[in-house]
């Protein structure tokens, strides 16, 4: 069967299309997006911590699980506090509000759709993306916001078919602590991973544990119960349910290569996530505002090639700071097992201003390019 024919198809309804079917909308250009999931706002993570400026991507505090202004980061034998503004939010709350927002006389969403291969014509650009039902969707521009699946970039060779993940899982328990303070734990007792406690509302925490190392993977949920015990944990929550969630995210060379031909990416499908903090939302959803304004531009103007414009901007803004957050990255995977280097790191921390170990932990080493 042939659906119509659209400006803009975008694979994917996560963060990433949901954003950019948003910005779409805005600008009144014929959009649709096709998702595998039947529900919209189901996630394996409900919360996630961020330095997000709501206003500059047009959100209200109703996204917010909880404020921050205080985050602590925890070696063995040492404690650094930061004070910061930031937040938890609620990622449901976000989706819901981003959703609502989108203009649906332009945008159309269709759920339970999935997109099993991508046809070209003779001249390699895309012409339309088929379902398992052997559905064709047409477009003159399509997006791959498949998230961690990739599903179109892998296709394309743009991310390698495999990838490390960075994988955690969290427990939602009854907190102890300061209700707007944040907490980030490393150290050998973390087995190579780390830990975070993020309040939310009603003397509620989020108590997480995340690894890189792929055989503690395997294992995650006990080695959650395992980090319980710690004693500066046991002062901050206590578990009283035994319901577990998670999820992935890649870890990957930084990327800068999103566009070929007429298609596009965003997201997790090409690694956007900053690499230091895995903190996802506001680098992705200003690569959506890019990936927008140059597809209002190739559209304008007919030219597919004005589509490379979105790589551009991309590598002037993040392509420093991903490449420094990278590099913090590995140090981190080398030395995280090691307590004395653990310990040593937060101490010389403890001489770098609050404003300037912020930037580092939300991976804003300094300005962009001119």
């Amino acid at each position: 069967m042939i659906m119509d024919n659209y400006d803009v198809v975008i694979v994917g309804a996560g963060a990433a299309g949901l954003f950019l079917s948003r910005e779409l909308g805005k600008a009144k250009i014929k959009t649709l997006v096709l998702e595998r999931r039947t529900n919209l706002l189901e996630f394996s993570f409900n919360t996630l911590g961020s330095f997000i400026d709501l206003d500059k991507f047009e959100l209200s505090k109703n996204v917010v699980a909880q404020e921050m202004n205080i985050v602590s980061i925890y070696s063995k034998n040492l404690k650094r506090k930061i004070k910061t503004k930031g937040y938890i939010l609620d990622k449901k709350k976000l989706h819901e509000e981003v959703l609502e927002s989108v203009d649906k006389n332009y945008v159309t969403f269709s759920t339970s759709i999935n997109i099993k291969n991508i046809n070209k014509n003779d001249a390699g650009e895309f012409t339309s993306v088929i379902d398992q039902n052997k559905n064709e969707y047409f477009g003159k521009l399509f997006v791959d916001a498949t998230g961690t699946n990739a599903l179109i970039s892998k296709k394309l060779g743009l991310r390698d078919k495999k990838v490390d993940l960075a994988t955690g899982v969290e427990y939602n328990v009854k907190y102890l602590g300061n209700k707007n303070e944040a907490h980030l734990l490393i150290g050998k007792a973390y087995q190579g991973g780390y830990g975070w406690i993020f309040p939310l509302k009603g003397e509620r925490a989020i108590i997480g544990f995340g690894t890189f190392d792929e055989q503690i993977v395997k294992d995650l949920k006990n080695r959650l119960n395992e980090i319980l015990d710690i004693p500066v944990i046991k002062k901050l929550v206590i578990k009283d349910n035994e319901k577990v969630e998670g999820g992935s995210i890649p870890i990957t060379p930084v990327l800068e290569k999103f566009v070929v031909k007429n298609l596009i990416c965003v997201g997790d499908s090409v690694s956007q996530v900053n690499p230091i903090v895995g903190e996802g939302y506001k680098f992705i959803f200003e690569s959506a505002i890019m990936a927008s304004t140059a597809i209002q531009k190739s559209l304008e103007k007919s030219d597919v090639s004005l589509l490379a414009d979105y790589e551009k901007m991309w590598k002037n803004r993040f392509l420093l700071n991903y490449q420094r957050s990278k590099r913090s990255q590995n140090r981190f995977f080398k030395y995280s097992q090691n307590d004395v280097l653990v310990n040593f790191v937060l101490l010389i921390s403890k001489f770098v201003s609050d404003s300037r170990a912020v930037r580092s932990l939300s991976g804003e080493y300094g300005l962009e390019r001119e």
